[in-house]
């Protein structure tokens, strides 16, 4: 259950805070399914598509930063931690006490049913790391499994443009295919596999990743006698602060030519 709502920490200092739109949602009954730990929201938090960025919005994904412990906005390009979601804000929390940030000591969803369009900075990656504790009300698919697990597999045999909401996939090419990669998004990855004696490529916008070239735009492989078996691991990350590329690992062992 989830019943205290404050913006203090603790100790003496007045109280603050906006209830907002409800994250959760309920199960049979209006059950309230949702679990909660306190944390402290480091006074630095900002809410950036928010007016005014000091009111953090309810459904913010958080993360904890490792050197100081407390919480904050999932950053995934981040470094120290933030880029790892562990959980949700439950209500707004206004960040500023008599004009000044001040580290705030409020609620954070950490299991439960929630409504995935109330959520503020949700993305693949996150929404993969948060998938083990959290229910979304519009997931009704298998949820997206490490890729040696995939989350389903889809057998190709014509040239194929991927789509972010197959992300977790296992591709199978029957026969000579071109994969085209979607509009990059943290968190998403695919996997291919060539079981024809036919060319396999990977096409992206030289934002790929691959053995020996930070800027390629195609994986291909065609070498003969090399076709069958081919296999890459796609993953899309934050290779720096802003900057996202799409991770290629080749499986197969087969020969890749990069353009």
């Amino acid at each position: 259950m989830s019943d205290s709502i404050t913006g203090n920490a603790p100790g003496f200092e007045a109280l603050s805070q906006t209830d907002e739109a409800q994250v959760w949602w309920s199960g049979r009954g209006g059950q309230n399914l949702v679990a909660t730990r306190m944390v402290t929201i480091d006074k630095s938090a900002v809410d950036a598509g928010n007016t005014p960025a000091t009111t953090l919005r309810p459904g913010m994904v958080l993360a904890i930063q490792t050197a100081s412990g407390k919480a904050l906005p999932y950053d995934p390009d981040a470094n120290d931690g933030t880029q790892n979601a562990c959980g949700i804000l439950e209500h707004a929390q206004d960040m500023l006490v008599d004009g000044v940030a001040t580290d705030r000591f409020t609620q954070m969803l950490t299991h439960g049913l929630v409504r995935e369009s109330a959520l503020v900075g949700l993305d693949p990656r996150a929404k993969a790391q948060l998938a083990g504790r959290f229910v979304f009300d519009k997931d009704l698919d298998v949820a997206p499994g490490q890729l040696s697990q995939p989350r389903g597999v889809t057998r190709v045999s014509s040239a194929h443009t991927v789509e972010a909401s197959e992300n977790g996939t296992l591709f199978i090419a029957t026969a000579a295919v071109a994969f085209t990669l979607p509009t990059k998004q943290n968190g998403l990855a695919y996997r291919f596999v060539q079981s024809a004696n036919d060319t396999l490529q990977i096409i992206g916008s030289g934002d790929i990743i691959a053995s020996g070239s930070p800027v390629t735009s195609m994986v291909e492989f065609s070498t003969s006698n090399e076709k069958v078996g081919s296999q890459l691991l796609v993953e899309c990350v934050y290779v720096a602060d802003g900057s996202l590329k799409w991770i290629a690992t080749n499986l197969g062992g087969t020969t890749a030519t990069l353009y």
